[in-house]
């Protein structure tokens, strides 16, 4: 008798301790969890959702605690050249505020605008107008958010930058200066490991 009320007993924890068991793994949805654990921390890297009818999703980087990080942006679902003024816009735009309250912030000076001057083939070549201040950090981040952003498009390779139609020289993650056309690569340091 009292080996069948052990076997019992063990039946009844094991069995009852209120941890469901599965045959494989289940997808948690982030709606699905509480909203107290959504908000205390974005992903490393956020990977794109399926975009709403007639979108697309599109990579923007950002800056958090000096490093590059990347955030999607839905964008309309058109030609290479639209993406990438959509990309400019939002980059010029910044974080959101969800962002900003994460810690994610931009390099990119406040009273610089940037855009689309040509993209040809693979290579896009980006107009600055206004202040490129700031020391040479921010602008080493600053020039990898763009050109990182830029080259999330499958199609865009290198990116060279312009100022009045003249070429403007840039830094490199070195700290180098070239004018030379600049690629994911040339910035791929810089990312949030």
């Amino acid at each position: 008798m009292r080996r069948w009320v052990v076997g019992l007993v063990v039946v009844l924890v094991v069995g009852g301790c209120g941890v469901p068991t599965q045959e494989s793994p289940v997808e948690i949805r982030p709606e699905a969890l509480p909203s107290r654990l959504r908000e205390t921390a974005l992903p490393r890297e956020v990977s794109p959702q399926t975009p709403g009818p007639g979108l697309v999703s599109v990579v923007v980087n950002f800056v958090r605690k000096d490093r590059l990080v990347r955030s999607v942006r839905e964008v309309p679902n058109g030609p290479a050249e639209d993406r990438l003024a959509a990309i400019v816009a939002a980059l010029v735009a910044g974080p959101t505020e969800r962002e900003r309250a994460s810690g994610i912030s931009s390099a990119l000076p406040a009273g610089l605008q940037l855009t689309v001057t040509t993209l040809d083939g693979n290579r896009a070549v980006i107009g600055l107008v206004g202040e490129t201040g700031g020391s040479a950090a921010e602008n080493v981040l600053a020039v990898g958010q763009i050109v990182l952003s830029a080259t999330a498009i499958p199609t865009v390779k290198e990116v060279t930058f312009e100022r009045d139609g003249l070429p403007v020289e840039a830094l490199l993650a070195d700290g180098a200066l070239t004018t030379n056309p600049l690629t994911a690569a040339d910035y791929a340091a810089l990312r949030a490991g």
